[in-house]
């Protein structure tokens, strides 16, 4: 199956899956600790970006490499697109309990966190790793 091949197949599935080694995976249901972590993150970074062209996405769909991803949060600074399944043009990648290689997106910052990770460190080396 192709990336091609398997964006058609997602759209036509009822839950999210992500597309690793050549084969479609179902995205693991979350937990009200990695959600609270989550919304933390984009309840913290949303204000930090108005103004600026930036947008923070929960959750969306991510292409990487031969893969497609569905990490917790990125930040997107392309162009907006309402009817757009992918960012423009992902600045970062936040991962919540999925650690994960993105160095496949070049330029793209990216940081995998735990649930019970302590929100301030979460926070500095958030704002370390995008400048």
């Amino acid at each position: 199956m192709t990336i091609d091949e398997f964006l058609e197949w997602e759209n036509l599935q009822e839950h999210r899956y992500e597309f690793l080694s050549g084969q479609p995976v179902p995205v693991p249901a979350s937990t009200q600790a990695r959600s609270l972590l989550i919304s933390d993150i984009v309840s913290i970074l949303r204000p930090a970006v108005r103004g600026t062209g930036l947008r923070v996405l929960a959750n969306f769909r991510v292409r990487c490499g031969s893969e497609v991803r569905y990490p917790a949060v990125v930040i997107d600074t392309g162009p907006y697109v309402a009817t757009a399944t992918e960012p423009t043009q992902p600045f970062a990648v936040i991962d919540v309990d999925r650690p994960r290689d993105w160095s496949a997106l070049p330029g793209v910052q990216f940081l995998s966190l735990m649930t019970g990770d302590d929100l301030e460190e979460v926070l500095t080396l958030m704002s370390v790793r995008t400048k």
